[in-house]
């Protein structure tokens, strides 16, 4: 994300859409910006917040705006009857996918939307190689 991209105004943060157009984060009470080494990522935000001049970023989000962040982005917690009902909306057979599961669960990784669509495109990506292979 660019620095063109983030606005700020006073107890409002604005962000640049797909779109071109500017739209209000909510759920949002408090910035702060701090840098303690030399970060492209931390230099690109103190562009963006250049009328702040500590060094720390601090953002404060609501626990609603969170999770729906997080459901925008598939990283929210499922049920592992969710993980395995995902998989076997895309055709995997329910003993396949209670297996998926138990990988997942002995992964470090926790079930969620994206850990199925991963599942899903590894398995897509396995057949491709076993259809070229024959």
């Amino acid at each position: 994300m660019s620095p063109e991209d983030v606005k700020l105004e006073p107890e409002k943060v604005f962000i640049k859409t797909a779109d071109g157009e500017m739209q209000e984060l909510k759920g949002i009470s408090k910035i702060e910006v701090e840098s303690k080494n030399n970060d492209d990522a931390v230099d690109a935000m103190r562009y963006a917040v250049d009328t702040m001049k500590e060094e720390t970023l601090n953002i404060t989000i609501s626990r609603e705006s969170l999770i729906q962040m997080q459901k925008m982005i598939g990283i929210n917690k499922i049920s592992r009857k969710r993980f395995i009902k995902l998989l076997m909306g895309c055709r995997i057979q329910r003993n396949d996918a209670a297996k998926f599961a138990d990988i997942v669960r002995k992964t470090e990784f926790s079930y969620c939307p994206l850990m199925a669509q991963a599942t899903v495109e590894w398995c897509i990506s396995q057949m491709e190689e076993q259809s070229n292979d024959n």
